[in-house]
């Protein structure tokens, strides 16, 4: 449902998952932010699994993900991807943040397991904030490049940074 329905047109940067601020989560200015909560700010709110509802084909120019993909199941996980290859226009810019589970494992190997644990897992502070799924590198890469993705930058540090585009 949009709630600034000013804000839903053509060629639109979209972060998805944009969440609350009230929890130190970072908003981005000239977004439309999207959340499945009516948090401040956000100008649509649906479960992201439901965008083709209410954004049409190729509608967006950019796609934000910053610490959201994790938060699926592999099944949906690859739904959502499918959703964002289809609002996304041709060569559009698919920036996505995952945490990085090879630096989470780190902190087991260093026998601090509730750290650990935490970051695998997720903060669990509502129904919403648990990690269903892990990202590495390779298999980042494979999730984009089975779905019609190019990427164009990769960082690996405590969170996976990537800049893919529609193929």
């Amino acid at each position: 449902m949009w709630i600034n329905q000013d804000k839903n047109k053509d060629n639109i940067r979209l972060d998805i998952g944009a969440g609350d601020p009230a929890t130190l989560e970072l908003q981005e200015k000239d977004y439309v932010l999207n959340d499945i909560e009516p948090n401040k700010g956000i100008d649509l709110v649906c479960d992201i699994l439901d965008l083709k509802k209410d954004l049409k084909e190729e509608q967006c120019l950019e796609i934000r993900a910053s610490h959201i993909l994790e938060h699926f199941n592999k099944t949906d996980l690859l739904k959502v991807i499918k959703i964002i290859h289809f609002i996304l226009k041709d060569k559009g810019i698919f920036n996505i943040i995952v945490p990085n589970l090879k630096w989470q494992i780190q902190f087991l190997n260093n026998c601090q397991d509730e750290t650990a644990v935490y970051y695998i897992f997720g903060g669990q502070l509502d129904k919403y904030d648990y990690h269903k799924t892990g990202f590495t590198v390779n298999i980042l890469k494979k999730l984009l490049n089975d779905n019609g993705f190019g990427i164009s930058e990769l960082t690996e540090e405590s969170s996976i940074k990537c800049m893919a585009f529609k193929i």
